[in-house]
């Protein structure tokens, strides 16, 4: 613990150095003394007064390092300072603090982590068991590792794969976060210091040695490990203490024993799931990655129960540590660790040994939900930061924020680029806000984008990342929603060494905008274009201004964003139609377009926002539904053995099932046919012919839908003005022989119009 004089001594040293107009000094050591009177005022054996006196004391050495940091800033920012001194006189400079240094150790909190439940249902006390424990050179192994009643298995699942890594490859990558702390001594035992990466920086968490057991027993309630010799399980077990200090020290940084989760090796986290991935590709990848000792990984389970392996039964919602990972004559096989112990004996749970599951991979891909890779970063040799905050909306609708980077290239060997975006944690109680993370590879040279692929992961989003061209640059969209409160984030840009990214710090803003508000109902939820409903979704018709000059187009860009409950899964699509409404998907060019905005599955409902950005002028108006402000009359039929004749080429053609329409009056008329079974290999056509003509011929048509086509919605006869008569329709297919239903969708000006099926 610190004491006064040093807090004064500090102050007073930094008062001179001020007046010595020797501001670096000044400022350092005014924040050196407002932390020592911090870390007095929160000891416990401090009077109230005393500790006010020190957080008076605290707040008046910050108010004279901000002071001297304004004052800096103006001074550096003028021509020249009032006294004639020179800029470099009086700028400050960044002071470069070795947190783990001696002269750095904050003052040890006297509040253990706060105990999980079950600790507390069993009365766990805090006793110190070892003396250093960082002199303890045992060598341990993956299983010595045995998780009791606490909810830490991913923290455990961690430092099992750590102890395998060491194994192999010597990283020492879980002991090496412990620090001995020399400088300061507790009464309740050694003081530790462990270095722990959260919130895009490496954080120090000082605790003692001490760590939770039963209070009648003697059984550790928390991480235990028991090392032994290889084949002398008869013999009493070591207990090696470090790597259950190293569980307490994540655990108090995270707020307590019950804290379900671990980002121990500041490693980069890809998660899978087991249900939909390329089983064949991620293989390949996770053996040699793990072969090569740069990817780790655990296995999840879910949420159901009753979870056996070869009578063997596995937790829900577990975490388990694959310590090896092989394929050999026999097959593709995980060895994993199930590290939970059941014993609450003393003398049991030392001698039980957690057991190690070699598992096929395809039974592992069967019984797990989740796939938990973490890739070393030193696989990249580039690295770019971003931290920013998402400022929380009174509308609580989603915050969005956008940044770019520009490439340089100094060579073309093959190359991977990976985006992380890491969500801050404030509170570990709380459910994490949805995150999304979107890429977008702007190449202004080639006049295209590609949006490249994205992947949620709890708190963290991957996003993988094509093989980029000199000319172009990622447009990146950090999007989270549901935020009640400010909360920061990270965007880390992970490279190769031949390429080289430097943030845009000024990004243009869109100078025209435009938000639309909608619903998607019963009535025009379609669903995605595989489905025949798709032509139902809202539409939109877009006019962009044409511009002025050919090397403008990409510079005049224009973005869609479409907002709505996170729970309804939608999609924004934008087609080349000349503002007409979209029947079915196709790729199309540059001129007016139609915006479709659809849900994956038809008849998913909820309300949404529509927001078009753009650097060119442009007008956004909803397209009419097909038959808007007309009266509709659906029949149904079929192609039978008969009546299949299929296209004109085929000299059947009139034998197509026909209907005839009655027009009492001119009127506006729309036909579509569509297939009561929906088939993207049968091609339709649907025609309207005079009943006057004496010799009916094929050719001598007043409407059609043009050449036979196989749209999954089926083919549209457009809007079309007949006058009165009698005409008839004829449905067919272009191959003849096709047996199926169908129905005929008329829309009509005419309130009653009259089509009944005929024969000619």
């Amino acid at each position: 613990m610190p004491r006064p004089q040093d807090a004064e001594s500090a102050y007073t040293k930094a008062t001179k150095s001020e007046l010595a107009r020797d501001f670096d000094s000044a400022f350092r050591l005014y924040i050196k003394a407002a932390e020592l009177f911090l870390h007095l005022s929160r000891s416990a054996s401090a009077t109230d007064q005393a500790r006010s006196q020190w957080k008076k004391s605290a707040s008046k050495a910050l108010d004279r390092a901000e002071r001297i940091r304004q004052v800096s800033e103006k001074s550096r920012l003028s021509p020249s300072s009032a006294s004639g001194q020179s800029e470099a006189a009086t700028k400050l400079t960044p002071v470069g603090v070795d947190y783990f240094s001696p002269e750095q150790q904050s003052y040890v909190s006297q509040i253990q982590p706060r105990l999980s439940s079950l600790q507390s249902k069993y009365e766990a006390i805090w006793r110190n068991e070892v003396e250093n424990l960082l002199t303890e050179d045992r060598p341990i192994f993956p299983q010595d590792i045995s998780q009791n009643i606490v909810t830490d298995c991913s923290v455990c699942a961690s430092i099992s794969s750590c102890i395998e890594h060491d194994q192999r490859f010597k990283s020492n990558l879980a002991k090496s976060v412990l620090h001995a702390s020399t400088t300061i001594e507790s009464q309740s035992g050694n003081i530790y210091d462990l270095r722990l990466l959260l919130n895009g920086g490496w954080r120090r968490v000082r605790i003692d040695g001490l760590l939770p057991y039963h209070a009648i027993s003697g059984v550790p309630l928390c991480l235990t490990c028991k090392s032994s010799d290889p084949g002398q399980h008869k013999e009493p077990k070591t207990i090696i203490s470090w790597p259950s200090i190293l569980e307490k020290g994540y655990m108090a940084l995270m707020g307590g024993y019950d804290f379900p989760g671990s980002v121990l090796t500041g490693w980069i986290p890809e998660q899978y799931s087991s249900s939909n991935f390329e089983s064949e590709r991620t293989w390949t990848r996770i053996l040699d990655g793990f072969i090569n000792g740069k990817c780790m990984f655990t296995f999840g389970t879910g949420t159901r129960s009753g979870i056996q392996w070869k009578k063997r039964d596995l937790l829900s919602t577990h975490s388990y540590a694959v310590i090896d990972v092989r394929e050999d004559e026999n097959g593709r096989f995980v060895t994993i660790l199930d590290s939970w112990a059941h014993s609450e004996s003393i003398d049991v749970a030392l001698r039980e040994r957690p057991n190690l599951l070699e598992m096929p991979w395809l039974d592992a891909l069967d019984i797990f939900e989740g796939i938990y890779l973490n890739w070393d970063p030193q696989i990249w040799s580039s690295n770019l930061d971003y931290h920013a905050l998402w400022r929380a909306r009174m509308d609580r609708k989603a915050c969005f924020h956008q940044i770019r980077a520009k490439l340089e290239r100094t060579g073309t060997d093959p190359e991977e680029i990976w985006v992380l975006l890491t969500r801050h944690i404030k509170d570990t109680k709380r459910p994490g806000e949805f995150i999304a993370c979107k890429v977008q590879v702007e190449d202004e040279e080639s006049g295209c984008s590609v949006v490249c692929d994205q992947r949620q992961i709890s708190h963290k989003t991957k996003t993988k990342i094509l093989p980029l061209n000199q000319s172009a640059s990622l447009s990146i969209l950090a999007i989270c929603e549901d935020l009640t409160e400010d909360i920061g984030f990270d965007v880390t840009i992970y490279a190769p060494k031949h390429l080289k990214f430097t943030w845009e710090k000024d990004i243009p803003k869109f100078p025209f905008t435009k938000m639309l508000e909608d619903s998607l109902t019963s009535k025009n939820s379609g669903g995605n274009h595989t489905y025949p409903t798709f032509m139902i979704n809202p539409q939109y018709h877009l006019r962009v201004t044409p511009y002025k000059r050919v090397e403008a187009r990409t510079a005049k860009r224009t973005t869609l964003l479409v907002e709505t409950s996170k729970d309804l899964p939608v999609q924004v699509m934008i087609c080349w139609s000349q503002g007409e409404r979209i029947n079915e998907y196709e790729n199309g060019f540059s001129g007016d377009y139609s915006i479709i905005i659809s849900t994956f599955e038809p008849y998913q409902t909820g309300p949404f926002s529509l927001t078009v950005n753009s650097f060119a002028s442009f007008d956004v108006t909803p397209i009419p539904q097909e038959g808007a402000g007309m009266y509709r009359r659906t029949v149904k039929g079929i192609w039978d053995a008969s009546s299949a004749a299929g296209a004109p080429s085929f000299n059947r053609y009139f034998q197509n099932p026909i209907y005839e329409l009655n027009l009492a009056a001119q009127s506006q008329i729309l036909i579509r046919l569509q297939l009561l079974r929906p088939s993207s290999s049968i091609s339709l056509n649907v025609t309207v012919y005079p009943t006057s003509v004496d010799n009916i011929n094929s050719t001598k048509h007043v409407a059609t839908s043009g050449p036979y086509d196989d749209p999954i919605t089926g083919v549209v006869l457009p809007l079309t003005s007949l006058p009165k008569g009698r005409y008839w329709v004829v449905p067919s297919t272009y191959n003849p022989g096709i047996q199926t239903g169908f129905q005929l969708i008329v829309f009509s000006t005419l309130a009653s119009i009259e089509l009944v099926p005929t024969r000619l």
